[in-house]
């Protein structure tokens, strides 16, 4: 069993998408239980500018609740496009 809260992403993560991603990250940032919010971008295709700011706002909200983010099942341009942006740095990507 995994120590986070699991949030599967469309295959279009974009601004379309923000409202239900802040809706789960509202309750994944409740659980106690978790100290991880895991980003599950296996079914993403694609993802845009918007798409990073909002794990760029998750990865600062679960500082404040000492959590962290981690990106997981990333491939093809998804995965290039979070390297070249250089979100490593800000979120675990595994």
């Amino acid at each position: 069993m995994e120590d986070g809260f699991r949030i599967k992403l469309p295959e279009r993560f974009d601004f379309s998408y923000h409202k239900i991603f802040y809706e789960h990250t509202a309750n994944a940032l409740k659980q106690t239980a978790h100290q991880e919010i895991i980003a599950d971008f296996s079914q993403v295709e694609y993802l845009d500018s918007s798409a990073l700011g909002m794990l760029v706002m998750l990865q600062k909200k679960c500082s404040e609740a000492n959590k962290k983010v981690v990106v997981v099942n990333a491939s093809g341009t998804p995965y290039d496009i979070l390297e070249v942006a250089n979100m490593g740095k800000i979120v675990e990507i595994r």
